[in-house]
Protein backbone atom coordinates (compact mmCIF):
# COMPACT_ATOMS: atom_id res chain seq x y z
CA UNK A 1 0.00 0.00 0.00
CA UNK A 2 1.56 3.52 -0.99
CA UNK A 3 1.43 5.76 1.67
CA UNK A 4 0.11 9.44 1.28
CA UNK A 5 2.73 12.02 0.86
CA UNK A 6 2.96 14.52 4.01
CA UNK A 7 0.98 17.35 4.03
CA UNK A 8 1.81 20.60 4.15
CA UNK A 9 0.92 20.97 7.88
CA UNK A 10 3.01 17.87 8.86
CA UNK A 11 5.99 19.39 6.94
CA UNK A 12 5.98 23.25 8.50
CA UNK A 13 5.08 21.39 12.14
CA UNK A 14 7.96 18.90 11.36
CA UNK A 15 10.26 21.62 10.41
CA UNK A 16 8.96 24.38 13.60
CA UNK A 17 9.76 21.23 16.24
CA UNK A 18 12.81 20.50 14.49
CA UNK A 19 14.01 24.24 14.90
CA UNK A 20 12.77 24.45 18.61
CA UNK A 21 11.13 27.99 17.98
CA UNK A 22 7.52 28.84 19.39
CA UNK A 23 5.42 30.46 17.46
CA UNK A 24 5.79 34.08 18.48
CA UNK A 25 9.20 33.63 17.93
CA UNK A 26 8.67 33.44 14.91
CA UNK A 27 5.93 35.49 14.34
CA UNK A 28 9.11 38.21 15.49
CA UNK A 29 11.29 37.07 13.01
CA UNK A 30 8.63 37.47 10.23
CA UNK A 31 7.50 40.68 11.16
CA UNK A 32 11.30 41.79 11.48
CA UNK A 33 11.48 40.94 7.95
CA UNK A 34 8.73 42.44 6.87
CA UNK A 35 6.38 39.55 5.96
CA UNK A 36 4.41 40.01 9.34
CA UNK A 37 2.04 37.20 10.11
CA UNK A 38 -0.46 36.62 12.77
CA UNK A 39 -0.14 33.84 15.53
CA UNK A 40 -3.18 32.61 14.56
CA UNK A 41 -2.78 32.28 11.32
CA UNK A 42 0.70 30.43 11.54
CA UNK A 43 -1.21 28.38 13.83
CA UNK A 44 -4.01 27.33 11.66
CA UNK A 45 -1.55 26.32 9.28
CA UNK A 46 0.72 24.10 11.40
CA UNK A 47 -2.90 22.50 12.43
CA UNK A 48 -4.20 21.92 8.23
CA UNK A 49 -7.24 24.19 9.31
CA UNK A 50 -5.97 26.87 6.45
CA UNK A 51 -3.54 27.08 4.09
CA UNK A 52 -1.28 29.61 2.74
CA UNK A 53 -2.43 29.82 -0.96
CA UNK A 54 -2.99 33.61 -1.29
CA UNK A 55 -0.34 35.39 -3.90
CA UNK A 56 1.73 37.35 -1.29
CA UNK A 57 2.09 34.41 1.29
CA UNK A 58 5.05 33.05 -1.43
CA UNK A 59 6.89 35.62 0.58
CA UNK A 60 6.09 34.83 3.97
CA UNK A 61 7.12 30.87 3.20
CA UNK A 62 10.35 32.36 1.35
CA UNK A 63 10.98 34.08 4.72
CA UNK A 64 9.71 30.70 6.74
CA UNK A 65 12.37 28.65 4.89
CA UNK A 66 14.82 30.84 6.32
CA UNK A 67 13.71 31.28 9.92
CA UNK A 68 13.87 27.31 10.06
CA UNK A 69 16.77 26.36 8.03
CA UNK A 70 15.08 24.47 5.36
CA UNK A 71 16.41 24.20 2.03
CA UNK A 72 14.60 26.88 -0.36
CA UNK A 73 11.20 25.46 -2.04
CA UNK A 74 11.02 22.68 1.02
CA UNK A 75 7.60 24.61 2.28
CA UNK A 76 6.80 26.55 -1.23
CA UNK A 77 6.66 23.14 -2.80
CA UNK A 78 4.03 21.46 -0.94
CA UNK A 79 1.29 24.37 -1.31
CA UNK A 80 -1.06 24.44 -4.19
CA UNK A 81 -2.52 27.22 -6.88
CA UNK A 82 -6.46 26.54 -7.93
CA UNK A 83 -4.88 25.05 -10.93
CA UNK A 84 -2.35 22.20 -9.37
CA UNK A 85 0.50 24.34 -9.93
CA UNK A 86 3.10 24.41 -6.83
CA UNK A 87 4.01 28.29 -5.89
CA UNK A 88 7.42 27.77 -6.41
CA UNK A 89 6.52 26.92 -9.73
CA UNK A 90 4.54 29.97 -10.11
CA UNK A 91 7.69 31.81 -9.64
CA UNK A 92 9.69 29.86 -11.48
CA UNK A 93 11.78 32.89 -12.40
CA UNK A 94 15.20 30.62 -13.93
CA UNK A 95 12.52 30.10 -16.82
CA UNK A 96 12.66 33.33 -18.39
CA UNK A 97 16.73 33.86 -17.69
CA UNK A 98 19.09 33.72 -20.39
CA UNK A 99 21.76 31.09 -19.38
CA UNK A 100 19.85 29.92 -16.60
CA UNK A 101 21.75 27.00 -14.84
CA UNK A 102 24.56 29.51 -15.15
CA UNK A 103 22.32 32.71 -13.68
CA UNK A 104 20.68 30.78 -11.01
CA UNK A 105 24.43 29.88 -9.72
CA UNK A 106 25.72 33.38 -9.76
CA UNK A 107 22.56 34.52 -8.28
CA UNK A 108 22.60 32.17 -5.57
CA UNK A 109 26.08 32.78 -4.99
CA UNK A 110 25.67 36.43 -4.58
CA UNK A 111 22.71 36.03 -2.28
CA UNK A 112 20.05 37.60 -3.92
CA UNK A 113 16.14 36.58 -3.31
CA UNK A 114 14.67 36.61 -6.46
CA UNK A 115 11.56 35.66 -4.94
CA UNK A 116 10.75 37.36 -2.20
CA UNK A 117 12.46 41.07 -1.24
CA UNK A 118 10.92 42.52 -4.33
CA UNK A 119 8.25 43.20 -6.58
CA UNK A 120 8.69 45.03 -9.83
CA UNK A 121 5.53 47.20 -10.45
CA UNK A 122 6.57 48.84 -13.98
CA UNK A 123 9.31 48.50 -16.30
CA UNK A 124 11.13 50.47 -19.13
CA UNK A 125 13.39 49.38 -21.55
CA UNK A 126 15.30 52.42 -23.91
CA UNK A 127 17.92 50.66 -26.34
CA UNK A 128 20.17 52.84 -28.14
CA UNK A 129 20.95 51.52 -31.63
CA UNK A 130 23.94 53.19 -33.27
CA UNK A 131 24.35 53.71 -36.80
CA UNK A 132 26.24 50.94 -37.73
CA UNK A 133 23.35 49.37 -36.79
CA UNK A 134 25.29 48.00 -33.41
CA UNK A 135 24.01 48.92 -29.79
CA UNK A 136 25.55 51.56 -27.94
CA UNK A 137 23.62 51.51 -24.89
CA UNK A 138 20.70 49.97 -22.68
CA UNK A 139 19.28 51.93 -20.17
CA UNK A 140 16.47 50.73 -17.45
CA UNK A 141 13.92 52.34 -15.19
CA UNK A 142 12.13 50.48 -12.93
CA UNK A 143 9.15 51.13 -9.83
CA UNK A 144 9.88 48.52 -7.61
CA UNK A 145 7.82 47.45 -4.25
CA UNK A 146 9.91 46.85 -1.41
CA UNK A 147 8.18 43.49 0.02
CA UNK A 148 10.80 43.31 3.30
CA UNK A 149 12.51 46.42 4.95
CA UNK A 150 16.30 46.97 4.61
CA UNK A 151 18.01 47.77 1.61
CA UNK A 152 16.67 45.93 -1.47
CA UNK A 153 19.00 44.38 -3.78
CA UNK A 154 18.48 42.86 -6.85
CA UNK A 155 20.46 41.36 -9.77
CA UNK A 156 20.90 42.92 -13.57
CA UNK A 157 21.14 40.11 -16.07
CA UNK A 158 22.40 41.05 -19.51
CA UNK A 159 22.99 38.96 -22.12
CA UNK A 160 24.15 40.39 -25.44
CA UNK A 161 23.51 38.86 -28.82
CA UNK A 162 27.09 38.40 -30.49
CA UNK A 163 29.39 36.00 -32.13
CA UNK A 164 32.88 37.22 -30.29
CA UNK A 165 33.96 38.00 -26.83
CA UNK A 166 32.37 41.45 -26.23
CA UNK A 167 32.39 43.94 -23.04
CA UNK A 168 29.60 45.39 -21.06
CA UNK A 169 29.76 47.59 -18.18
CA UNK A 170 26.37 49.07 -16.07
CA UNK A 171 26.48 52.23 -13.99
CA UNK A 172 24.02 53.22 -11.41
CA UNK A 173 21.81 56.60 -12.53
CA UNK A 174 19.33 56.84 -10.25
CA UNK A 175 18.31 55.62 -6.88
CA UNK A 176 20.28 52.74 -6.71
CA UNK A 177 23.92 51.78 -6.68
CA UNK A 178 25.70 49.23 -8.14
CA UNK A 179 27.37 46.18 -5.94
CA UNK A 180 29.27 42.92 -7.41
CA UNK A 181 29.91 42.36 -10.92
CA UNK A 182 30.04 38.95 -12.61
CA UNK A 183 31.05 38.96 -16.01
CA UNK A 184 31.44 36.42 -18.60
CA UNK A 185 32.71 37.74 -22.16
CA UNK A 186 33.51 34.36 -23.85
CA UNK A 187 29.40 34.19 -23.22
CA UNK A 188 28.46 37.71 -24.26
CA UNK A 189 26.41 37.79 -20.48
CA UNK A 190 26.77 40.03 -17.63
CA UNK A 191 25.38 39.59 -13.95
CA UNK A 192 25.04 42.64 -11.29
CA UNK A 193 24.04 42.82 -8.14
CA UNK A 194 22.09 46.42 -7.67
CA UNK A 195 21.04 48.02 -4.26
CA UNK A 196 18.89 50.45 -3.28
CA UNK A 197 20.78 53.92 -2.36
CA UNK A 198 18.23 53.73 0.90
CA UNK A 199 16.75 51.70 3.68
CA UNK A 200 13.15 50.94 2.75
CA UNK A 201 9.91 49.86 5.01
CA UNK A 202 7.91 47.28 3.67
CA UNK A 203 5.56 48.52 1.00
CA UNK A 204 7.73 51.47 0.47
CA UNK A 205 7.84 52.13 -3.45
CA UNK A 206 11.07 53.63 -5.06
CA UNK A 207 12.37 54.16 -8.50
CA UNK A 208 15.58 53.43 -10.05
CA UNK A 209 17.72 53.86 -13.14
CA UNK A 210 20.72 52.10 -14.83
CA UNK A 211 22.33 51.78 -17.81
CA UNK A 212 24.42 48.48 -19.71
CA UNK A 213 27.08 50.55 -22.17
CA UNK A 214 28.17 47.34 -24.68
CA UNK A 215 31.61 47.89 -27.26
CA UNK A 216 29.72 47.40 -30.38
CA UNK A 217 30.44 44.35 -32.47
CA UNK A 218 29.91 43.34 -36.54
CA UNK A 219 27.15 41.50 -35.86
CA UNK A 220 24.01 43.94 -36.18
CA UNK A 221 21.40 44.68 -33.60
CA UNK A 222 18.23 42.86 -34.30
CA UNK A 223 16.08 42.43 -31.40
CA UNK A 224 15.62 43.20 -27.43
CA UNK A 225 14.65 40.88 -24.86
CA UNK A 226 12.94 41.50 -21.65
CA UNK A 227 12.24 38.40 -18.45
CA UNK A 228 9.26 39.25 -16.64
CA UNK A 229 9.09 36.91 -13.38
CA UNK A 230 6.31 38.68 -11.61
CA UNK A 231 3.16 40.40 -13.24
CA UNK A 232 3.93 44.11 -13.96
CA UNK A 233 1.18 47.06 -14.35
CA UNK A 234 3.35 48.41 -17.52
CA UNK A 235 6.06 47.13 -19.42
CA UNK A 236 7.25 49.66 -22.25
CA UNK A 237 9.99 49.27 -24.82
CA UNK A 238 11.73 52.19 -26.66
CA UNK A 239 14.58 51.19 -29.37
CA UNK A 240 16.23 54.42 -30.71
CA UNK A 241 17.61 54.15 -34.31
CA UNK A 242 19.79 56.49 -36.03
CA UNK A 243 18.54 58.46 -38.44
CA UNK A 244 21.17 56.80 -40.85
CA UNK A 245 20.06 53.43 -39.89
CA UNK A 246 15.87 52.50 -39.59
CA UNK A 247 15.01 49.41 -39.92
CA UNK A 248 12.50 47.90 -42.25
CA UNK A 249 10.37 46.47 -39.79
CA UNK A 250 9.75 46.10 -36.12
CA UNK A 251 6.88 43.72 -34.24
CA UNK A 252 7.03 42.86 -30.91
CA UNK A 253 5.65 39.88 -29.22
CA UNK A 254 5.88 37.06 -26.08
CA UNK A 255 7.16 33.77 -25.93
CA UNK A 256 6.89 31.60 -22.67
CA UNK A 257 10.82 31.61 -22.30
CA UNK A 258 14.32 32.19 -23.35
CA UNK A 259 15.07 28.38 -24.73
CA UNK A 260 16.29 28.98 -28.33
CA UNK A 261 13.37 27.03 -29.62
CA UNK A 262 10.75 28.90 -28.30
CA UNK A 263 9.20 31.97 -30.31
CA UNK A 264 6.36 34.02 -29.75
CA UNK A 265 3.01 32.81 -30.02
CA UNK A 266 1.43 35.93 -31.88
CA UNK A 267 3.42 38.87 -32.62
CA UNK A 268 1.94 42.44 -33.58
CA UNK A 269 3.68 45.20 -36.56
CA UNK A 270 5.15 48.37 -34.74
CA UNK A 271 5.30 51.68 -36.42
CA UNK A 272 8.15 53.83 -36.81
CA UNK A 273 7.62 57.03 -34.97
CA UNK A 274 10.62 59.46 -36.62
CA UNK A 275 13.72 57.61 -35.00
CA UNK A 276 12.20 55.50 -32.65
CA UNK A 277 10.16 52.51 -32.71
CA UNK A 278 7.71 51.72 -29.13
CA UNK A 279 5.28 49.36 -27.47
CA UNK A 280 3.80 49.01 -24.40
CA UNK A 281 1.59 46.16 -22.38
CA UNK A 282 -0.76 47.04 -19.72
CA UNK A 283 -0.87 43.88 -16.67
CA UNK A 284 1.95 41.72 -18.16
CA UNK A 285 2.18 38.24 -17.13
CA UNK A 286 5.42 36.46 -16.58
CA UNK A 287 7.13 35.68 -19.64
CA UNK A 288 9.79 37.02 -21.95
CA UNK A 289 8.47 39.65 -24.31
CA UNK A 290 10.15 40.99 -27.48
CA UNK A 291 10.67 43.28 -30.08
CA UNK A 292 12.47 42.66 -33.19
CA UNK A 293 13.94 44.16 -36.34
CA UNK A 294 14.59 43.65 -39.71
CA UNK A 295 17.19 45.52 -41.90
CA UNK A 296 17.44 46.39 -45.94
Amino acid sequence: MNESPPTFAEILTAAIQARGLSLERIRTHLDKAGVPVSIATLSYWQSGRSLPTRSRSFHTLVELERILNLDPGHLTQHTYTADGRTRREVFEWQKVMPARDLVAQVIGDLGIDMQGELTRVAHQDHLTVTADRSESHHEMRVIWRAERSGVPRWAVVSEQDAQVPTDQAIEALMGCEVGEIVDYPERHLLIAEMKANRCMQRGDLFASDYRVTTTPTAMPSFRLLRAVSNALKTLTMVIHFHPDALPSRVLAGVQDSMDDDDAPTTTVSVPLSGTQAQHVWTDAKPGVYSMVWEWD
